[in-house]
């Protein structure tokens, strides 16, 4: 809050924030006043097809439960059958079947009216298959067979779908609401952060760039990755194949920029975490390609994503309670707790999965409860970090501007005045041109009038040098009541110094007097010059000062 600055006093802004609020509140206190209700859509549920079915076993045709429902039998295929007499039809319904098994085939009496994945190990996870009514309209039975992959898993029967398209389109985002909506945020999320760094490439502010760039990639892939493994966006058809894969690669490609995010905000130097961070991204091409060649199953290889998650929980509590600079600089205040919840749900589900307790589609489901809290988390903290990073920075400004800057002249002091002798010797100009000043009598001040007035005397001198002189040259204040300006050109120095001389008469005048004694050289540079030319030419001007003073008794 103290960077609310514009509102002055804590009470304008107690005041402000007040205002907001009740402009919040009205809305409500209108709707509520003013009440106008109106009937909408009934809630009507979808048309479903779950009963009526039988299932085929070594004795015939058996009674199957209601759906959704599990089945106990031996063997990796499965036959159901349906009678279709008592289904009365709508015109535009479309049949509904959702599968997780290796492939499915349909037959209306006898004559073959879908298949998917024709027996191939390409599409694990859950596949919504859809056929329209006039492939089976007048048929009086429906078969069904499944294929799964494993022969001792239980057969998981889930409703089937009958309805208008629109209708189930609907009822499938009721359902998958929340993945959808998980995932709007995710991209909203990424949006801003991507403007964020394009603000940042706009004002030249790189600081805490990678931050927010690993930041943005991994609440981009986290949104992705619930989407597409929700299957929702099958919905439309076209390339199941595109989701599928994609799901994958998204999941593999997770654990890369949250890792980098933790190394940047932590500033870790840790060599366990660099390398995971690259198994992460090896991991995610290696399979990919591997089952392009059709060399493995990528439903075989998520224990690999899961060793990495544990080995990062493992690492990032090391490289966290170990390290006191860490503790001491109170990072991760936020993200901290966020991260106990998510890898604690991680954890407990990678267990209860590899356990058959849990469903391979309900990760993504259990992630994405936990998803915001750590996103908002570790935003808050990358706002914390990207903000701490800026006020160091304003720190370092104002310690190199302390440097080089005389405090009580606002003059370059003399490590600026050394430094830039140096950058003369590297990029000689043309003409150079040295001016030193020296005020008169300066010991007389200070024991007459006291050091105050000699104060005085020295930032009044320093003032006109710098009206005058600073927009052809740098001024520099090189010694107690000593003075210099560099110029690049000789021509108007005369003209300058009687304009010097005018202003600081005019503004001793009523005052303590001040008069100031001057020297310059200027000396046309060829070819490569030494500190010792330099210094040279800054000598000369030396003499002709103290030629001057002397002058001026």
């Amino acid at each position: 809050m103290e960077n609310f600055t514009i509102f002055g006093t804590p009470r304008k802004r107690i005041l402000f924030f007040l205002i907001l609020a009740v402009a919040a509140l009205l809305p409500l206190a209108a709707a509520l006043r003013y009440n106008t209700p109106l009937s909408g859509l009934p809630s009507v549920p979808v048309g479903r097809l779950d009963s009526g079915w039988l299932y085929r076993d070594v004795s015939g045709l058996q009674p199957l439960a209601q759906l959704p429902c599990e089945l106990a039998l031996e063997g990796d295929a499965l036959e159901l059958v349906r009678d279709l007499k008592d289904v009365a039809l709508s015109p535009g319904d479309v049949l509904v079947f959702q599968t997780r098994y290796q492939s499915i085939r349909m037959w209306a009496d006898g004559r073959l009216i879908y298949e998917a994945a024709q027996g191939k190990e390409h599409a694990l996870s859950s596949m919504w298959h859809c056929v329209a009514s006039p492939a089976w309209d007048g048929a009086s039975s429906l078969r069904v067979e499944l294929v799964k992959y494993d022969a001792g898993a239980p057969w998981e029967i889930p409703s089937v779908l009958l309805d208008h398209p629109d209708a189930i389109r609907l009822y499938l985002f009721h359902v998958y609401m929340p993945a959808i909506l998980v995932w709007l945020c995710c991209m909203l999320f990424t949006v801003l952060l991507v403007f964020i760094l394009l603000f940042f490439l706009a004002t030249g502010k790189r600081e805490g760039m990678a931050l927010v760039a690993s930041l943005a990639a991994f609440i981009f892939l986290s949104g992705m990755w619930i989407l597409l493994d929700c299957k929702v966006t099958t919905l439309a058809g076209g390339n199941y194949a595109l989701t599928y894969f994609f799901s994958y690669c998204v999941f593999y490609l997770l654990p890369v920029p949250l890792l980098l995010y933790f190394q940047l905000i932590l500033e870790m130097k840790s060599k366990p975490l660099r390398y995971l961070v690259w198994i992460a991204s090896v991991n995610a091409g290696l399979w990919m390609l591997l089952h392009l060649l059709n060399l493995v199953s990528l439903r075989t290889t998520a224990i690999t994503v899961h060793a990495l998650i544990v080995s990062f929980v493992a690492v990032f509590a090391w490289e966290f309670f170990h390290n006191a600079e860490n503790r001491r600089k109170r990072r991760l205040v936020y993200t901290f707790w966020g991260i106990v919840l998510m890898f604690a749900i991680a954890l407990v589900s990678i267990t209860l999965y590899y356990a058959g307790l849990l469903r391979p589609t309900n990760n993504a489901m259990l992630y994405a409860w936990a998803l915001p809290v750590l996103i908002l988390c570790m935003t808050m903290d990358a706002v914390a970090m990207v903000g701490g990073l800026w006020r160091e920075r304003q720190y370092i400004q104002l310690y190199r501007q302390l440097a080089i800057q005389d405090s009580m002249t606002a003059l370059g002091n003399r490590n600026a005045y050394e430094l830039r002798l140096r950058e003369l010797v590297t990029d000689p100009p043309e003409e150079l041109s040295f001016i030193i000043f020296d005020i008169d009598q300066m010991k007389e001040i200070n024991d007459t009038y006291g050091h105050q007035a000699g104060d005085q005397a020295i930032a009044l001198a320093a003032q006109c040098i710098r009206e005058v002189f600073a927009s052809r040259g740098d001024c520099y204040r090189i010694g107690g009541d000593e003075f210099c300006a560099i110029l690049a050109q000789s021509r108007e120095i005369p003209a300058k110094l009687r304009q010097f001389d005018e202003l600081l008469q005019t503004r001793s005048q009523g005052h303590l007097p001040v008069r100031v004694s001057y020297g310059w050289e200027t000396q046309r540079l060829k070819g490569k010059k030494t500190m010792a030319d330099i210094v040279a030419l800054k000598t000369a001007a030396d003499k002709k000062l103290y030629r001057e003073k002397a002058a001026h008794g």
